[in-house]
């Protein structure tokens, strides 16, 4: 056996014709991605008819012997899921609290626990994805076509509408989703990998349509100069095919031979997209970022109690990375943890990331195109953007567990294979 990378990127829907409790919720969690892509808002301004609907399709997936089991059950043996749970409960209970003694208005408050409780995706949903194989498959069809979605609506709106909104007068900002960079980024490492295969007819179909269906999560985000997710397409390209290179030079060989005529082919455009996220850059900068946290340290270094516990969900500060209006978001997520829920929830918070991290490092390590795409927006969205307010976010994450899952699962049937025509 060669390696335990798996290099069939293929996603093949079954839906199995006797239908059980587990394939009900499964269906449930894809229809829910689905309305998601096509009439959510990342962070709506309120509840309205079709958050409602994608809430009760995630509420049918999750079950109510699972959702007891995750805020009830027993410790869990691994460690990220142990203080996942933990995180979980202080989230909703001490933060909640202070809220509401704080006098924080509801709206804002569930504004801000909802996007919480996404967060622990991988606690709600991986059983789900662990009953079969095809579940697995599945769900990343069903993330892709959020990403595509979005990146059609973005450009819908910015480019050919010229405005920021898609049936509602809210701004989206769909472009900076983390399922449009793992959307981008896997459609390129699926193409890469093909042609990995060799240089036939198949493959080379197979290059060009994923490549193609990639450069429209790629246009909304350079029609936005959104610098460090084109950024992390650039690197990702680059380390993915140095990694088949690596592997097997001549099969890399491939790989680079295609990257270089697609490169040749679209040298006419690089030149304006450098240019534009360099004036970006001498423009805003680091868009007021250490700023922004010298802010939150200002407001949550009041007295004792704040700096342990935070303000509690809901409360808003004075942000000098949005011109210092009062909000009540932060574009990092330890400096967003910090504000609601204090030093105890940053700490609680960064051992359950750093759980996930590790099983991250795993799946890079099995599978560095899948990997590789999820790290990029994880670690984004952990530093740069506040899209991890969103259920983009939380599936991004499930993402983690369920790859490994997917893979151990895919490993054990070779293994049977084997032993069958041994």
């Amino acid at each position: 056996m060669q390696g335990t990378v798996n290099t069939d990127h293929s996603v093949r829907l079954h839906i199995p014709f006797n239908f059980d409790s587990y394939d009900y919720r499964s269906v449930c969690l894809f229809f829910a991605c689905l309305i998601y892509g096509l009439f959510g808002s990342p962070t709506p301004d309120a509840v309205g008819g079709q958050e409602l609907i994608i809430g009760i399709l995630l509420a049918l997936s999750v079950g109510i012997g699972r959702a007891r089991d995750v805020f009830m059950g027993a410790g869990y043996k691994r460690f990220w899921k142990s203080s996942g749970q933990v995180f979980l409960l202080y989230g909703m209970t001490v933060p909640f609290v202070i809220a509401v003694m704080s006098g924080h208005e509801l709206r804002a408050i569930m504004r801000d626990l909802l996007p919480f409780l996404f967060l622990f995706s991988p606690l709600f949903f991986l059983p789900l994805l662990r009953a079969r194989p095809h579940y697995y498959r599945s769900f990343v069809v069903a993330v892709i076509l959020i990403g595509l979605i979005f990146s059609m609506r973005s450009i819908l709106m910015r480019e050919l509408v010229g405005c920021d909104v898609w049936c509602t007068d809210e701004l989206l900002y769909l472009e900076n989703m983390p399922t449009v960079l793992f959307t981008c980024l896997i459609l390129i490492g699926s193409a890469i990998a093909a042609v990995t295969q060799g240089l036939n007819f198949k493959n080379l179909i197979w290059f060009f349509a994923l490549l193609c269906l990639s450069a429209l999560p790629l246009a909304a985000m350079i029609a936005t100069s959104q610098r460090a997710s084109v950024g992390a397409v650039m690197l990702y390209v680059l380390l993915v095919v140095s990694y088949y290179i690596l592997r097997s030079p001549v099969k890399g060989g491939n790989a680079l031979i295609m990257i270089g005529i697609v490169g040749v082919v679209v040298n006419f455009s690089l030149y304006s997209i450098f240019s534009s996220l360099w004036i970006k850059t001498q423009t805003v900068g680091l868009n007021m970022r250490p700023q922004e946290f010298l802010a939150v340290w200002d407001v949550v270094s009041q007295n004792t109690l704040t700096f342990l516990f935070g303000i509690g969900w809901g409360g808003e500060f004075e942000s000098p990375a949005v011109g210092g209006l009062r909000v009540n978001f932060t574009h990092n997520f330890f400096s967003s943890v910090f504000l609601k829920t204090g030093c105890v929830g940053v700490v609680l918070a960064t051992l359950y990331i750093l759980g996930l991290l590790e099983r991250l490092a795993r799946v890079v390590i099995k599978n560095p195109v899948i990997g590789g795409a999820l790290a990029a927006p994880i670690l984004i969205d952990l530093t740069l953007y506040a899209s991890f307010k969103s259920l983009d976010f939380g599936l991004v994450l499930l993402m983690i567990s369920g790859s490994l899952v997917y893979f151990r699962q895919s490993e054990s049937v070779q293994t049977k294979r084997s032993c069958i025509y041994a």
